[in-house]
């Protein structure tokens, strides 16, 4: 609330309006605002403040950086429950990576829609990362060995037997990783060119993170406005994803073949024939699955959050999805569930 006790007065070579005003405890405080060139200037800009804080729109002139906004104000109310964990994750990663190092320093007050335009475009350029510590490479006498390996007939766990016996840095290599290794050596994967922007998609989602975060910061009397608002992102139209490059029956068929022997091969075909995702998959319960109904719940999943694993149940005012198993699958699960009872009686109690 303001009073009428408010003037101008020049400071140095620049002009500084004052006012007074009551904040949330009652008292009267005096505020002010320099660094204007004339008397007429700082006049105006002070009859503005007065007017903003009569309609309770004013905003208290401040040094805060958008980087001290971010980090020490917005991002801890958004950690769970308010987001979800890997949500949150994104969110600190994206302000972390892509927005702090270009207009973190700018205080947030002064923050203009060309600011964040110039900070997408720049995004858009160059905003790629360097690329990491490439994978390990293995020992070209290693690639010949098993090239000569399989070259004398032998299958690819007897290979992988030979190879962990006269390499030891590779004992205990599955025979999954042999063939791998084989499959690499014969097709390498052609080289991407590197390309030095962000894609449309990345670039629009930093715009939703910074259009909440500017949006709570209007909500909390931090800025005048969201700039956001004004700014101008990708089009949602640019951000669609491509058509999904999917396995045909036949390659589907070989591969299941490869896995046959694997301990996975449940949750590999269960995942081949439900539809699910593989959060979904890896998070089924027995409790879920009604084998003589032929049908499953999916009501949670396993994802990674900062390299830990994390189960996600799904929020109490949502149901599980049922799906629909076929007789293939009903019958696999049926085994699969005998192995891990009779391997729970040979084990014993605990």
């Amino acid at each position: 609330m303001a009073t009428s006790r408010n003037n101008v007065r020049k400071r140095g070579t620049t002009w500084t309006y004052y006012a007074y005003v009551t904040d949330g405890t009652g008292k009267r405080r005096q505020i002010s605002k320099g660094g204007f060139a004339t008397r007429r200037e700082a006049e105006a800009a002070r009859v503005d403040a007065l007017a903003t804080m009569a309609n309770g729109t004013w905003v208290r002139p401040e040094r805060l950086t958008v980087r001290d906004f971010l980090v020490d104000e917005w991002l801890p109310t958004q950690r769970p429950p308010t987001l979800e964990e890997s949500t949150y994750t994104s969110y600190a990663r994206n302000i972390r990576l892509h927005v702090l190092p270009h207009i973190g320093g700018l205080s947030l007050q002064q923050l203009t829609p060309m600011d964040l335009n110039a900070l997408y475009r720049t995004l858009l350029e160059s905003g790629r990362q360097p690329p990491g510590v490439p994978p390990r490479q293995h020992d070209p006498a290693t690639l010949e060995l098993i090239e000569k390996l399989r070259a004398d007939g032998l299958t690819w766990q007897q290979v992988a037997d030979e190879v962990g016996d006269r390499v030891p840095e590779l004992a205990g290599i599955t025979r999954h990783a042999i063939a791998s290794l084989h499959r690499r050596a014969h097709q390498p994967k052609p080289a991407k060119k590197a390309e030095p922007g962000l894609s449309n998609r990345t670039v629009r989602y930093i715009h939703t993170i910074l259009h909440a975060a500017l949006r709570d910061a209007l909500r909390w009397n931090r800025v005048a406005r969201n700039v956001a608002d004004a700014a101008t992102p990708p089009p949602q139209g640019s951000t669609k994803r491509g058509r999904p490059n999917v396995w045909t029956a036949e390659q589907l068929g070989q591969f299941l073949d490869f896995v046959a022997d694997s301990p996975d091969l449940p949750a590999w075909l269960y995942l081949a024939t439900s539809g699910s995702r593989r959060g979904e998959v890896l998070g089924l319960k027995w409790d879920d699955v009604d084998l003589d109904a032929a049908t499953a719940i999916m009501s949670r999943q396993v994802t990674m959050v900062d390299h830990r694993m994390v189960i996600k149940e799904l929020p109490k005012t949502k149901a599980g999805h049922m799906i629909l198993l076929d007789a293939g699958t009903v019958e696999m699960l049926a085994n699969h569930r005998e192995r891990q009872a009779e391997d729970k009686r040979l084990l014993g109690n605990g």
